[in-house]
């Protein structure tokens, strides 16, 4: 399949900036890869990426959604139509070219929308799950998990209008703060798994949560009264029916407080905290992780931590107008006359601060993706 990668962004808490990163990643990595195809699928029932990818500084990106809504072309009319993996329709019918709406974006992105009702769906996709396997062999449990692996390994390459050739894609899952049926069917979609944090005592224990929910391991204060529900739990169904799960990829320090090319020792202490757990499981289960050096060894907690951490810096006000605008840090600057119009003010961006913000983005994706 003409992949080239596929990244799903993802933490249990709340708060830590998924879609924002999202964003970030998809618009900056397009910038500097015009010969890829970007996707962004959009896996949260607030569709907050999707408002985003789709603003301009007219129109609103939430009322854009509200048309997709009409239109058909969102994620809940994808996952309303699959019936099976050979009898889907065109992705054309459900996949959007963000620059149609938003011409500060790259006209290599793609969107599969997000929707609202992604919360009533997914009711219904859990009762399906629970279907017994049928005479055909099919698992319902297996097929419906995995409905957007299939969308993006069975569509992926053949968008209308859009040339492809071998390896020109790239994917970005924007997920939703804890662990929902469209949760699962987020992480099964990509190969690779980005660790959003905040500088807190909550991070380390959300990082705990994920190594149990997703992977089965770390959590060993499961009291015997309630370890029989395991067999019902993502990690032991995906170990049962053989469904990949993504490797973690990077644990990123979001929205650190730094001074020049420091960071601040308190965030540097919250992030070690969280670094600690995953270098622990890392020792223990090497393959729940992807691999991130060339030919290297990573043999201590200080390499495990170079290849695996990334500090990025808080971008305050820049980061509202960003999204706002639907405008990428790299162009935001440039627009309106250097003013941003947020409801009734007009807020000029500070340009010192949106080249360093731009280029922390630049070196994150350059470096880590």
């Amino acid at each position: 399949m003409p992949l080239k990668d596929s990244y799903v962004i993802w933490n249990n808490k709340g708060g830590v900036g998924k879609s924002t990163l999202t964003f970030h990643l998809a618009t900056e990595y397009a910038f500097l890869h015009p010969e890829e195809n970007i996707l962004v699928i959009d896996l949260c029932p607030q569709a907050n990426v999707s408002m985003a990818l789709l603003s301009s500084l007219s129109t609103h990106g939430s009322e854009r959604v509200s048309k997709l809504h009409r239109e058909k072309k969102t994620i809940c009319y994808y996952l309303e139509d699959l019936k099976s993996p050979v009898a889907m329709a065109k992705p054309s019918q459900y996949i959007t070219s963000v620059d149609e709406y938003n011409p500060h974006v790259s006209d290599n992105v793609h969107l599969l929308c997000g929707d609202m009702s992604l919360e009533l769906v997914g009711r219904n996709i859990e009762e399906l799950r629970r279907i017994p396997p049928g005479a055909d062999g099919l698992i319902p449990w297996v097929f419906y998990t995995c409905a957007v692996r299939w969308f993006i390994e069975g569509y992926e390459g053949k968008v209308e209008g859009v040339t492809t050739g071998e390896d020109d894609w790239v994917v970005f899952v924007d997920t939703n703060p804890a662990f929902a049926v469209y949760t699962e069917i987020g992480l099964v979609s990509a190969r690779k798994l980005i660790i959003p944090i905040n500088a807190d005592d909550f991070s380390r224990a959300a990082i705990k949560s994920m190594l149990d929910l997703v992977y089965g391991v770390g959590n060993d204060e499961v009291s015997a009264s309630f370890s029989g529900y395991r067999e019902y739990s993502f990690s032991t169904k995906a170990g049962k029916y053989g469904v990949k799960k993504p490797k973690i990829h990077l644990l990123i320090n979001n929205r650190t407080t730094m001074y020049g090319q420091h960071v601040a020792k308190s965030f540097q202490a919250m992030a070690q905290a969280n670094v600690d757990v995953l270098y622990d499981t890392y020792k223990e289960h090497q393959n729940c992780f992807a691999e991130r050096t060339e030919g290297g060894t990573i043999n201590s907690q200080k390499s495990f931590e170079k290849e695996y951490l990334y500090h990025l810096q808080d971008f305050h006000s820049s980061a509202i107008l960003s999204l706002h605008t639907g405008c990428p840090l790299k162009s935001l600057k440039e627009i309106s006359g250097g003013h941003v119009k947020v409801f009734n003010d007009n807020i000029r961006p500070n340009a010192k601060h949106l080249d360093k913000c731009q280029k922390n983005v630049f070196r994150l994706v350059f470096d880590k993706l």
